[in-house]
């Protein structure tokens, strides 16, 4: 089923899953076996999935265990929660849940054995066959978070010296393969020499010998290489799988893009959570305490910038009490300069992250990001000095307000673009230093800014006191 990204399509889908998980739940309680197989057959494992999601804890493992298939239960287990995923496990016997476990593709078997507890995984290792362990075991050896770690074992590669036709031939007996998307060819070693893709495969010449017709430029990584870097590959070549070679450029597996996709997903939620000054584990925990240790250390950042902020507010105690309207609009310059900063450090986290902002770039985004925060600098400018004018009656006030407001916005883009590409050099997240760090920076920069213009400006004309 395709869903489009647009809320009467979100709506008619969230009607689906309802009246289909209405229709199991009914049948599945009366012990209709034979209607209950019959809408199981009818349906996506992405929808059943959807479906065990939203059951009550009680109704998971009964409605799960009655799907008749093993390979479609396999492929809902890959797509469920880990609540849907944990209940079924505590629930199901080993027996039960073994002849599913082996439908799983190898890496998705072995992210789920590595989220289980130890004793839990060595009853499930046991009691598969042979050749199942042997998969998961050397996936298991490869670290979290590397290519080696989301790779899959099922991929296929032929000699190079095999012709055209016969690996036609060989890729249509390879039925139990998770997803084809290319042939890879090695040498007599097996190590990798080149990639075809189905499409050149079928379009070449029956008798011709696969490394005549193969690829030769391979985009590839190694088992140690960050899924992030293994994601940005993929995004940037658009490729549908990724090969993993070993020092010797042995073929061990491959990453397909539905992996690739997982980590974007994960990777985008991380950054968004460090953004904020907080973290994923907020979702898995219930403890108010717990929440609490997580997001103290990033607020104790905005804490001390506040205090600091009130330390430079203080020092221009005599300017403030003479023209108290300064005070009226200290809101507005800082929120509009805290604003301009979030958009710019967002843009450059999320470019860092992804590749497409490197750190030989900084003189030319910085660049741009002054003529950004200038233009929309001037334009609040001008329309805050005229209000201040208007409402006040002080042209020198509005004169404060007005340039103000034009150079903080200018100063909080290159100071959002600065920090990040400045935290990616030092080898830190960049991530870190958005949030608290950017807007803790930029409010302790303009309050200073801020009444250092308006000191200037005030003693020089003579200004008399503006009260509102």
């Amino acid at each position: 089923m395709l869903i489009e990204s647009n809320p009467g399509t979100s709506v008619h889908a969230d009607a689906k899953i309802q009246k289909l998980a209405f229709a199991i739940d009914r049948l599945q309680r009366r012990g209709a076996i034979r209607p209950l197989q019959n809408v199981f057959s009818k349906t996506h494992p992405a929808d059943l999935a959807a479906v065990l999601d939203s059951m009550p804890d009680g109704r998971v493992a009964p409605i799960f265990l009655a799907v008749p298939e093993a390979v479609m239960a396999a492929e809902a287990l890959t797509e469920v929660s880990t609540r849907v995923r944990d209940l079924i496990l505590a629930e199901a016997s080993i027996e039960r849940m073994v002849p599913i476990l082996e439908h799983m593709p190898p890496d998705e078997l072995t992210d789920l054995i590595q989220s289980l507890a130890p004793e839990v995984a060595d009853q499930l290792m046991s009691a598969m066959a042979k050749g199942s362990q042997a998969e998961v075991e050397d996936l298991l050896q490869y670290a979290p978070g590397t290519a080696g770690g989301i790779m899959t074992t099922d991929f296929s590669a032929l000699p190079d010296d095999v012709t055209v036709q016969e690996a036609i031939e060989a890729v249509r007996d390879r039925e139990d393969v998770e997803i084809i998307f290319y042939l890879y060819v090695t040498d007599a070693e097996g190590r990798l020499t080149g990639v075809i893709s189905l499409r050149q495969l079928l379009l070449a010449q029956p008798g011709s010998l696969l490394r005549e017709v193969m690829n030769s430029r391979i985009i590839k990584v190694q088992t140690d290489t960050p899924q992030e870097t293994v994601a940005n590959l993929v995004d940037k070549y658009r490729l549908l799988a990724v090969p993993v070679v070993d020092d010797d450029n042995l073929l061990l597996g491959v990453v397909t893009v539905d992996d690739v996709i997982e980590v974007m997903e994960s990777e985008t939620t991380k950054e968004m959570l460090r953004m904020a000054g907080t973290n994923e584990s907020e979702i898995l925990t219930q403890s108010p305490l717990k929440i609490a240790r997580i997001r103290l250390p990033w607020l104790l950042a905005a804490f001390v910038g506040g205090l600091a902020a009130t330390g430079v507010i203080q020092r221009y105690e005599s300017i403030l009490a003479e023209v108290l309207a300064l005070s009226a609009f200290l809101p507005v310059v800082m929120g509009m300069a805290g604003n301009v900063g979030v958009q710019s450090a967002t843009v450059a986290v999320r470019g860092l992250a992804t590749g497409s902002l490197q750190l030989r770039h900084i003189r030319s985004v910085l660049f741009k990001e002054f003529r950004v925060g200038l233009l929309l600098g001037i334009f609040y400018g001008l329309v805050l000095g005229a209000f201040g004018w208007f409402v006040f009656g002080s042209a020198e006030l509005g004169e404060v307000v007005g340039l103000t407001i034009m150079v903080n916005m200018t100063g909080a883009a290159m100071l959002a673009i600065a920090l990040p590409m400045l935290f990616q050099r030092l080898g830190t997240d960049p991530a870190i230093a958005t949030g608290p760090f950017v807007t803790t920076a930029i409010d302790v920069l303009g309050v200073l800014n801020y009444f250092a213009i308006a000191t200037a400006i005030i003693d020089f004309a003579g200004v008399p006191t503006v009260t509102g």
